[in-house]
């Protein structure tokens, strides 16, 4: 998970600076999360998919309406690819809270409308990398059954 940080402080870095996400950061991250899931089942390679179609579904809408960038979409993709279904929806619920805050902070500088939201998607990754309770904050809900 350290990589995944670090991806996405790069991202971050790139973003506040020149208000994009360079794809050759995106596809670096990329080629490490099919390394790891490949050879070291870490997630498994179904996980790993499932993450990183998840991750790009669940901010497309913002993106498709002009509210963020494809490179805010693909980073959140790598973020699943790193972390599984599971983890993308934690931390994409944790990235909603600090992409408010944020854009709360934005209003209050009057600093404009284009938020650098790859900030608010590392603060949500470094939450549920650095804070172990929030890995496990949603419930296993293809469980099926209680036993």
């Amino acid at each position: 998970m350290g990589v995944l940080l670090l991806l996405a402080a790069i991202a971050a870095y790139f973003d506040l600076k020149a208000r994009r996400i360079p794809n050759a950061v995106l596809l670096a991250g990329g080629a490490i999360a099919a390394t790891l899931s490949l050879f070291l089942q870490s997630p498994p390679f179904r996980q790993m998919l499932g993450g990183l179609l998840t991750g790009i579904i669940v901010f497309l809408p913002a993106y498709l309406i002009h509210k963020m960038g494809a490179g805010d979409v693909k980073l959140m993709g790598l973020a699943g690819a790193f972390t599984g279904v599971k983890g993308i929806l934690v931390i994409a619920l944790l990235t909603m809270l600090a992409g408010g805050m944020l854009a709360l902070g934005f209003i209050l500088l009057r600093q404009g409308n284009r938020l650098p939201y790859a900030v608010a998607i590392l603060a949500g990754v470094a939450a549920y990398v650095l804070v172990p309770c929030m890995a496990p904050a949603l419930p296993d809900i293809f469980h099926q059954g209680a036993s």
